[in-house]
């Protein structure tokens, strides 16, 4: 009898705890969105029961694994705005549903952003259309717009495989430049908020087209004594064409990684008073940017592929490739006269194992300038410790007989380059070339550099390959580098007289 009621006893407990657990179970909601054949009325839980609008996700309380979805191949004309977390097992999805093309969220320039994320975490934004443009340029125009104000830690965001077009922002910088794709963590505005960062973020896959003024844009605290960095930043596989200024900007962040990213066809639509570059990390520490491709960069200023630009530290340019871009291959810069606690200057830049092709193509006298200036390396301001090494730069004749013929020109903002290390570089020059203008830079040091060509070159350092430029000039086997280079342009051409020509026969590899 005692047994009985022990074993009663124990399968009762053993209902009651399983009872519990399907009790406690999370069931997750994806609610759906169809602005043809939905209805604001419906519950939105299934397709047959679509919301018409994208304003009811404002009455939603969205939960860990939830999901936004909207119809494949629709039209939305008002904004999407949203603020949710989920978690790190069950992040938030906003999609599609019901086939393969993107939802388009199409604004007309009358609303900043046509898609804006506030003070969210563990999200994932993919597969959408993305456009905002009204009649005439709007400032601070965002496609898509990720905003954290006061939030502290925000973890886990990605976004993927987004088409953003045709977002008509202002070409200013200085009057709120328009974005395709805007990632903010502070307003410099604020002094009152907390601060706050991103741990964890994630653009890979997407699409950007026509655009002004910039591409994909990380603005964060970069003031020194205020510093709060991104961590864990990644921006991948993302190809960005027709945009006219600064393609890829990751600012106020810890070790972000830039790599196999395309940046091409940019219209010379800016004023000339307007800088701006391909890739360039910004208050960065640690950066890291391979496997790249910047070409055909046209604004009046700098307009170079790549720069690693001041208030950093160990900036690494590594297996990229840049060509036809206006001002050159790289610039490496530091305005001098700031404090530490504002600015910590550059410092320890590695540029090495790129290929430049053709870069310099400048056919303008800048303002308050009396020569034309395109040099391949630009090296600005007091920048120290810079090692530029085993790259690659092949030099066309210039279109124009005006146009500047320098490799390397080391200038002064507010103090000179100091401690340049230019070592094992492989040079070719169709043309009389100069090979560097060193103004007063300081502990400039050129050793064991080949050089194919009429190049004038300092002293020493530098020694003439008597034979043609291929990989008997610059190749060496047990350097695993050179195939990671290889690797990366096996399938790569660029236009060279009107023909698509691949890289590896410009740069002598026979295949």
């Amino acid at each position: 009898m005692k047994r009985q009621t022990i074993i009663k006893t124990g399968i009762l407990s053993l209902a009651i705890a399983i009872g519990a657990c399907t009790s406690n179970k999370v069931t997750t909601v994806n609610y759906y969105f169809d602005p043809d054949q939905g209805t604001d009325v419906n519950t939105g839980t299934s397709p047959d029961q679509a919301f018409k609008t994208l304003y009811k996700i404002k009455d939603l309380v969205l939960q860990p694994g939830d999901s936004i979805l909207l119809k494949s191949g629709t039209l939305f004309t008002e904004p999407l705005y949203i603020s949710c977390k989920g978690d790190s097992v069950k992040p938030i999805i906003i999609g599609k549903y019901g086939g393969d093309a993107r939802p388009h969220i199409k604004g007309n320039g009358s609303q900043l952003q046509a898609v804006h994320v506030f003070n969210s975490e563990y999200i994932v934004i993919r597969d959408l259309e993305i456009s905002n443009k009204g009649e005439s340029p709007v400032e601070n125009m965002n496609g898509l717009f990720v905003e954290l104000k006061g939030y502290g830690t925000s973890n886990d965001i990605t976004i993927d495989n987004l088409f953003v077009h045709d977002v008509y922002g202002s070409l200013v910088k200085e009057k709120g430049a328009g974005n395709a794709i805007m990632i903010q963590n502070h307003d410099d505005g604020d002094t009152i908020s907390r601060s706050s960062h991103f741990s964890g973020f994630l653009v890979q896959n997407c699409h950007i087209k026509d655009c002004q003024r910039n591409g994909i844009i990380i603005w964060g605290n970069w003031v020194r004594k205020l510093w709060d960095p991104n961590l864990k930043v990644v921006i991948r596989n993302n190809l960005i064409e027709g945009v006219p200024g600064d393609g890829i900007v990751p600012t106020a962040c810890e070790s972000p990684l830039i790599e196999y990213n395309i940046m091409r066809d940019c219209p010379p639509a800016l004023p000339p008073t307007e800088a701006c570059d391909g890739i360039w990390p910004w208050s960065c520490d640690n950066a890291v940017v391979q496997y790249n491709i910047v070409s055909d960069h046209k604004s009046h200023v700098d307009a170079y592929g790549f720069d690693s630009d001041w208030n950093s530290t160990n900036s690494l340019f590594r297996y990229n490739l840049s060509y036809n871009n206006d001002g050159g291959f790289i610039l490496i810069c530091n305005p001098g006269g700031w404090t530490p606690d504002w600015s910590i200057g550059n410092t320890g830049t590695v540029v090495q194992y790129n290929i430049s092709i053709n870069d310099g193509l400048r056919d303008y006298i800048q303002k308050d300038k009396k020569e034309y200036f395109s040099p391949v390396i630009h090296m600005t301001g007091p920048v120290k410790n810079t090692l530029i090494e085993k790259n690659l730069i092949y030099v066309f004749k210039k279109p124009k007989q005006g146009m500047d013929r320098t490799i390397l020109s080391l200038t002064d903002w507010y103090g000179y380059p100091d401690s340049t290390f230019f070592k094992n570089n492989f040079i070719f020059v169709e043309e009389p070339n100069r090979m560097a203008d060193l103004t007063k830079a300081t502990n400039t040091l050129f050793e064991k550099n080949l050089f194919i060509g009429d190049l004038k070159t300092p002293l020493t350092g530098f020694l003439r390959f008597e034979g043609s430029f291929d990989t008997r000039m610059w190749y060496e086997a047990e350097d695993e580098n050179w195939g990671k280079l290889l690797k990366f342009v096996s399938d790569k051409t660029i236009p060279v007289n009107g023909v698509e020509t691949p890289v590896l026969k410009i740069i002598g590899v026979n295949e």
